[in-house]
């Protein structure tokens, strides 16, 4: 989480800026609030804060002062919040360096956008300083990272061997995917400087363990690619499983963090290391079903996963292609009975090829992980969908038999089509439409265009995107139209005060409710009942 500083003299404006939007989704933190410039000075010289809000008109040391004196010694990314008759300090502030300025009420919107390009800035840079600090070369890991991504030409190769220095050689190679438990859902409590220590930590331990053996790069603020270099054509796989403890070990040991390693399949060379890393990728989506600290091992990575027991789907090609055909089924919409006959048609399979409990069970678990991507890929949510950690992997193997594995996979697949369904049948009009009635029935209550969002199953960016096309109107715009003319309303046919009328709509604080009423109407609440 990105820490912030804000500092605003008024303190029922410092409190609407904790509640205007859900910081911690942004990937920001407020840790602490200063009344004016010299008390924020203060906090800035003690502590380290990523960004710092600041309003320009305040006692003992105002915006403009407390921005020139920070520049002296930190260049702290800072936005301005000022009136309409703040403007020409606004162009002073700008001047100084400060990163953005959003006009007073604060808009949900606005305000999200500068935090989204503020933490690609932020976390871009953190990037290169990591690199620089730990004397690596940042075009290293940029070369690493385009060959992990692939596909490249041959000259591309040869261009990206010589800038590496080091050659990876043209013999088979191995990748795996380490995922830093902690920082792939971090805890609010993780302070952006516990977390740089961290992952400096464990990148030395990495690079210690795979010297001589791989090379270590950060694809990632929480994920780190390791090409393993000189893998002989069918070395031993358990052996491999081993090492990967190793690193698990050394860095829960050392650096006191869990981490998650995901297999790639053997490449023949450094140009087809795309395809081992989309296997670690996909073998590092199991975690969700298996738990943080796992060791996990896509169906095409490994003969076997280390003394488990559980064996991928290799030995039964016919029933890999009916479990792609279940998915198949979902992803072209067909019907609900289509989807439960392709079920039936992977059991048979099962029944057919006399496929082992273990090996069912394996394919209904790489089946869940599947129908997970599926979902994400086509945009839909997946809320309560899946039971994140080990609430389904413990489902499944507590399944007895056959027609128990079969009813869990079928209802997941089942649920996923309802979804995907669901999504793709509403149309923008529909949505616009769906979106007004919720707006009309819950404007009393905190919503926002993320609750609004949840309840549609849509990412909220997207159901802004399609509102406003929609309407020629934001969503935010249109919730205040809708609270401002139920004010009205109300001033005019009841008795009720304006604070019982403040909350009514859906404010619980006063004065916030009187400063949008007066720039929606032009008038105080008290002006507009007398009228």
């Amino acid at each position: 989480m990105y820490s912030v500083l804000i500092v605003e003299d008024e303190p029922l404006a410092r409190e609407s800026l904790k509640y205007v939007i859900d910081w911690e989704s942004c990937g920001f933190q407020i840790r602490a609030e200063a009344e004016d410039g010299k008390r924020a000075l203060e906090l800035m010289q003690r502590n380290h804060y990523s960004l710092v809000l600041t309003d320009i008109r305040m006692p003992t040391m105002n915006g403009l002062e407390l921005i020139a004196t920070l520049r002296e010694f930190t260049d702290v990314p800072v936005i301005i919040l000022s009136g309409y008759e703040d403007f020409e300090y606004a162009r002073q502030a700008l001047k100084m360096g400060v990163h953005d300025y959003l006009l007073k009420p604060v808009e949900e919107e606005d305000l999200i956008a500068i935090l989204e390009r503020i933490g690609r800035s932020i976390a871009e840079k953190r990037s290169f300083q990591r690199q620089h600090h730990l004397g690596l070369s940042a075009l290293r890991d940029q070369v690493l990272r385009k060959l992990a991504h692939g596909p490249v030409s041959r000259n591309e190769y040869e261009e990206a061997i010589r800038t590496i220095g080091r050659g990876i050689g043209e013999g088979p190679l191995r990748t795996l995917l380490v995922e830093m438990d902690s920082l792939s859902s971090p805890s609010p409590a993780l302070t952006e400087h516990d977390a740089e220590l961290k992952r400096y930590a464990v990148r030395n331990i990495l690079e210690e363990l795979c010297g001589g053996v791989g090379l270590v790069f950060e694809l990632t603020e929480e994920r780190y690619g390791i090409v393993l270099t000189g893998q002989p054509d069918g070395a031993d796989d358990e052996e491999l499983y081993l090492f990967a403890g190793r690193l698990r070990d050394a860095v829960a040991e050392n650096a006191k963090e869990t981490i998650s390693i995901g297999f790639g399949s053997l490449a023949a060379g450094g140009r087809e290391l795309a395809g081992s890393f989309a296997a670690a990728e996909e073998a590092l989506d199991g975690k969700f079903l298996v738990g943080s600290g796992s060791i996990l091992v896509g169906r095409d990575a490994l003969k076997h996963s280390g003394g488990s027991g559980s064996v991928g789907l290799g030995g039964y090609p016919s029933t890999a292609k009916l479990q792609a055909g279940v998915l198949e089924a979902i992803s072209n919409l067909q019907d609900e009975q289509q989807v439960e006959a392709a079920i039936d048609r992977l059991w048979e399979g099962f029944k057919a090829e006399q496929a082992p409990g273990s090996v069912v069970r394996k394919s209904v678990l790489e089946l869940l992980v599947q129908l997970q991507q599926l979902v994400r890929e086509l945009g839909a949510s997946a809320d309560g969908l899946f039971e994140y950690e080990l609430g389904d992997y413990e489902r499944v193997m507590k399944c007895k038999t056959m027609e128990e594995l079969q009813h869990l996979a079928s209802r997941k697949a089942k649920d996923v089509r309802a979804r995907v369904c669901g999504m793709k049948q509403l149309q923008p009009s529909t949505l616009v439409t769906t979106v007004k009635k919720l707006v009309q029935e819950q404007y009393h209550t905190n919503i926002s265009l993320r609750s609004i969002a949840q309840q549609v199953f849509l990412n909220p960016n997207y159901l802004g995107k399609v509102f406003k096309a929609g309407t020629d109107e934001s969503f935010n715009d249109y919730l205040l139209k809708v609270r401002m003319e139920k004010a009205k309303e109300l001033l005019r046919q009841s008795d009720k005060k304006v604070y019982e009328i403040a909350e009514a709509v859906g404010y619980g604080e006063l004065d916030w409710f009187y400063k949008r009423f007066k720039s929606y109407a032009g008038m105080s609440a008290g002006e507009y009942r007398m009228k």
